[in-house]
This record gives C-alpha cells, structure tokens and sequence, in this order.
C-alpha cells in the first residue's frame, strides 16, 4: 500500500489543501498528524474509505460536506445534508453584531432567523464579552438539530423554536423587555443562479433560494418585525447578495422610511450585509 506522501502526490492535479483534509478524514485524524506521518503506508480499509471521498469529491460534493465538518470562525461545525454549510462571507455578520454587543450600554437579546447549523449565533455567544440571550429559529426541524448539537459541542446556550420566520414566536418575542438584534441569512439566490452554480446543488435548495428576486424571506420577515414591535427600536443584520443593494433598501423604506440603513462590505470588497437601525 501507498504511504501517505505518495497518495498526496498521486492526487496533486486536485486542490491539496483538499486532499490532504479528505486523507486525513480516512484515516480518522487531524491533518496536523498526516503531516508529520507522511511515510507511513496507509491501510487497505482507509485506503478504500479515501477512494469513495474522492469519488464523492469528483460528482460535486464539497470537502465539508463529505468530512462533515466546517470551519467558521475559529469554532468546528457539523454540517450534513440539511443545512448550509458556513461561507467565510457569512463572518462578516458575527462581527457587526459582536461590535454591536460591545457598544450597547442595554442588555441584548440576539434573535437568530435561519439558523441552519447554528454557525452565526454560535459565534457570537462563543465570543461575546457580555452575555448574551439567544435565541434561533428554523422552519426546519432538522436544522434545528443540528444547529443543537453544535450549541452543545461548542457550549453556548440558545433557546430554539421551529416557526416559519417568526410566525409561530410572535406572542413570545413581542414580550421581550431588552434590546433586540436580529441576524438572518435567509435564502436570497434566485432560480437562475442556483442552476447555474454547480458548487451549491448538493446543498439543500431550501436554505439558498427565494423568490421576489431572493428578496421574499427578508420582505416577509421585515413585515413580521414591522407588526410585532411597531415602537421599539430593532437592529437587524441582513446577508445579500452584492446585487441587491437597491432592491433591499426600497423594500426596507417602504416598511421602516426612517431607518438607518448601512451596506457593509466583504473582503472582497462587494456588498454583503445589510445594518437596519429602526
């Protein structure tokens, strides 16, 4: 059987950094222990398990989903097929909201909407300086299962709810007496662009697309939010695509004419989240 090395440069016309984590889950260790037993020979079983995640690998499945497991924001995620797996884009949101944490002089409710695998309130439990109530919520049973897990493996505690955006929590939130922020990375792709991105199609459609342009779940959510707290001030941190800058702010203007509204920039420079101050 081949050693480790030799499998590496077998597969170098992949991407490295991605063999080397699929090796790795082979042989059921972190990479930092293949990288420091390069010359030793791999086994028949681990060597067959690294065949089928290479032949996952080449029908499209991305390397988290086949590992299982995402980073985001220096914290370890399980992911599977009924969430979205974490994008370094989406870190751009912990970080306002923690800055936001920061400089409120108020106690803070966080109020997830999305939560898929938990990876954004996670975060920012995890790394806030004050404390910090969360809550999640997910239209799908089985994300908030997952996004449990993570809750429990990285020890932030969050209060779930299964509910369609806040339909089902409406009574609940309206009785909250602190100060509320709002993160949601909701579906925003269209149709068109979800078919012609081969990397998201193992992905589950429902956390990826909306209609209205992808703008219908932020629509709908601004509503909710307009209707259960008509006078108090909110914040919220809203995911978008670069395009739909514009398009975001009418909707939220029509609904809220005098909020504050702030694009923030990725590290890529393109548009990415939306800050609404009510």
């Amino acid at each position: 059987m081949p050693t480790y090395k030799q499998l590496l440069q077998k597969y170098l016309r992949f991407n490295s950094l991605d063999i080397e984590l699929l090796l790795a889950h082979a042989l059921r260790q972190p990479r930092a222990f293949l990288l420091t037993h390069l010359n030793e020979k791999i086994s028949l079983k681990k060597y067959l398990s690294l065949r089928y995640y290479l032949w996952q690998y080449l029908r499209g499945y991305s390397v988290a989903a086949i590992t299982k497991h995402k980073e985001f924001f220096g914290l370890d995620f399980y992911v599977d097929k009924n969430v979205l797996i974490p994008r370094p884009e989406t870190e751009l949101m912990v970080e306002e909201a923690l800055k936001e944490i920061k400089n409120s002089s108020t106690e803070i409710t966080l109020i997830d909407i999305g939560v898929g695998s938990g990876c954004v309130p996670i975060s920012i439990g995890k790394n806030s300086e004050k404390r910090v109530q969360i809550i999640a919520v997910d239209i799908s049973g089985k994300a908030i299962t997952v996004a449990k897990k993570n809750s429990e493996k990285n020890s932030v505690t969050i209060e779930f709810f299964k509910s369609d955006l806040l339909s089902s929590v409406q009574d609940y939130l309206s009785k909250i007496n602190t100060r509320i922020i709002f993160t949601a990375n909701l579906p925003y792709l269209t149709e068109k662009q979800f078919k012609e991105e081969p990397s998201i199609r193992r992905e589950p459609k429902i956390a990826l697309v909306a209609d209205n342009n992808g703008l219908a779940l932020y629509e709908k959510l601004l509503r909710q939010t307009k209707t259960i707290f008509p006078n108090k001030k909110i914040i919220l941190f809203l995911e978008i695509d670069p395009t739909q800058s514009e398009q975001i702010k009418k909707i939220i203007l029509q609904l809220y004419p005098s909020a504050q509204i702030e694009i923030k920039k990725d590290l890529s420079g393109l548009d990415r989240l939306v800050k609404i101050s009510t």
